[in-house]
């Protein structure tokens, strides 16, 4: 039987490399600005600058952005220290 496990109330954030690439509009989801972006972001990126910022990643290799669902980028789930928005600048700040 599949569980569904809810992050709600659990301190923790999903990420996916969608939010920080060039290459996706905000309504494809990016969701940083385009100069603080980066070209095709890496998963494995994105959890190093995470560990570097003390956010506890969890990489889930295997998941898929909703809006892309046949493309498999993988996503993180963090640590939330502060809201979502400025955990991803926090991350996209190191990325570059």
């Amino acid at each position: 039987m599949l569980k569904v496990v809810s992050l709600r109330g659990k301190g923790k954030l999903r990420i996916w490399p969608a939010y920080f690439d060039v290459k996706y509009s905000r309504g494809d989801g990016r969701r940083i600005p385009r100069a603080q972006a980066v070209r095709d972001p890496k998963i494995e990126d994105i959890e190093k600058v995470a560990i570097k910022l003390g956010l506890k990643p969890v990489l889930m290799p295997g998941a898929a952005y909703s809006k892309y669902p046949w493309i498999k980028t993988g996503a993180l789930l963090v640590d939330k220290k502060g809201s979502k928005t400025d955990v991803i600048k926090k991350i996209a700040a190191e990325l570059r």
